[in-house]
């Protein structure tokens, strides 16, 4: 891990103009890395081996399309989300619900409220978190919880408040020992909408309404992959009032910008905001795709020795984005797409992945038409592909799509946002479209989302 950068003094940095041949820096320095214990003296156009492995670890460190962001430095956009997440935990009686598309960044942001609290100076809030699985029971959860948070004693001993916990839990004992802490605390229940069973969830939003109408000095944030606030919790309506409802939408394309730059800050790697742009807008506003891209364009540039990423460096990122994508993606896609004679499944699923849709991801057979266009150079009437998209639900080719709604009125959307940007970037690995034609792609100028499907 790169752990700390070291200039000597008096030592000046330039590089030749841009256009002007190959980025030559002329700058003597060394890396600290901690976990080597050694350092990494660089000069010179090319690198020595073992600073070339710290910059690459540094890379690794800052980004992360595999898992969500658990540190706040590296934290991009989400203001308003953010606003709202303090404003639940700072005003008593209230809690907050976190819901979104999968990959949007909803558990990035909950990994960093202990942050953002620190910040604000608050610094004896105890945090808690659980991620919730099928199998996850009222008083297991609730358990595993206050195993993290500690109170002290008269004589100066901790303890842990699961201990106080009777053997059958029920939501008033959850208050009652929250009561017993002596600092604040805040709980984050990951994935709620894996729970499976309904005691669970009825119990859950029982929790919610006592620590709410009790005022107890307590924030429950909720997290989970959903529309709406219903599907998350539609066993308690009059616990709503009690609820911040915390949408995540995709991200901006200057939020995925910024992703970039926090990223590349600590690496001493440059990109020029044309790159930073088509990273974004190959993004589709999921952040796991921005970290992906950024990553394997920035180890392109150090294996070049060159601490600025190229269009060379982008397209090799593309390709190297599809060829390590996880076995499950690329075996979904074949299944979606092969056949042994001619078919058009490759140019609908493609088409799909690049429809404009609306904030909850869905989009309409009429919204795949303009996509089909760019794809295929060709004018497709939907009659002509919706048996595709309406095969892509079922489990003869996926399903990949969900599909909601009646006949003539379809909506659909990728299960899987990963799927999504595989597909948009395999159709660009493949030449099956242009970065210029995506941009294009999803656009109509009469998009109701209401032709039949």
């Amino acid at each position: 891990m790169l752990h700390e950068y070291v200039a000597s003094p008096g030592l000046n940095a330039s590089r030749s103009a841009k256009g002007q041949g190959s980025h030559v820096y002329f700058l003597q320095y060394c890396f600290i890395v901690s976990n080597l214990d050694i350092m990494l003296p660089m000069s010179g156009p090319s690198m020595p081996a073992n600073a070339k492995l710290a910059l690459r670890a540094q890379i690794n460190k800052a980004f992360t399309p595999s898992a969500p962001i658990n540190n706040s430095d590296l934290f991009a956009g989400r203001n308003r989300q953010i606003d709202r997440v303090l404003q639940a935990i700072f005003q008593r009686g209230q809690h907050a619900i976190i819901f979104g598309e999968r990959g949007v960044g909803k558990t990035s942001l909950a990994n960093i409220i202990y942050d953002l609290l620190v910040l604000s100076g608050k610094h004896e809030i105890q945090v808690a978190k659980y991620t919730c699985g099928a199998s996850a029971e009222f008083a297991g959860i609730w358990r595993s919880i206050f195993k993290q948070i500690t109170i002290t004693r008269q004589d100066e001993e901790q303890l842990t408040l699961d201990a106080m916990l009777p053997d059958s839990v029920g939501s008033e004992d959850i208050r009652e020992t929250f009561q017993s802490a002596d600092s604040p605390t805040i709980i984050v229940i990951d994935e709620v909408d894996r729970i499976a069973a309904t005691e669970t969830a009825i119990l859950l939003a029982d929790t919610v309404k006592t620590l709410s109408d009790n005022s107890v000095n307590a924030t429950l944030v909720l997290v989970g992959v959903a529309d709406s606030v219903d599907q998350l919790i539609s066993e308690h309506q009059s616990i709503e009032r009690a609820l911040i409802q915390i949408h995540m939408p995709r991200m901006s394309q200057d939020e995925l910008g910024q992703i970039v730059d926090k990223g590349l800050a600590s690496t001493q790697i440059t990109i020029s905001d044309q790159l930073k742009s088509r990273i974004a807008r190959l993004s589709q506003g999921l952040p796991s795709c921005t970290h992906l891209l950024a990553r394997h364009a920035a180890l392109a540039a150090v294996d070049r020795d060159s601490y600025e990423i190229t269009e060379g460096d982008l397209s090799r990122a593309i390709r190297e984005a599809v060829m390590n994508q996880q076995q499950t993606i690329i075996n979904a896609y074949e299944k979606a797409t092969h056949s042994p004679r001619e078919n058009l499944y490759k140019q609908v699923l493609l088409s799909s992945a690049l429809a404009q849709t609306n904030e909850l991801g869905y989009f309409a057979a009429v919204d795949v038409r303009p996509a089909m266009q760019q794809v295929t150079g060709k004018e497709y009437d939907i009659p002509a592909f919706s048996q595709h998209l309406n095969d892509f639900c079922e489990d003869s080719r996926g399903p990949i799509l969900q599909k909601k709604g009646e006949r003539r009125r379809f909506r659909f959307r990728f299960i899987n946002p990963l799927m999504q940007q595989f597909v948009v970037l395999k159709g660009l690995a493949d030449g099956m479209i242009s970065e210029e034609q995506i941009s294009g792609a999803g656009s109509s100028e009469n998009s109701p989302h209401s032709e039949q499907s």
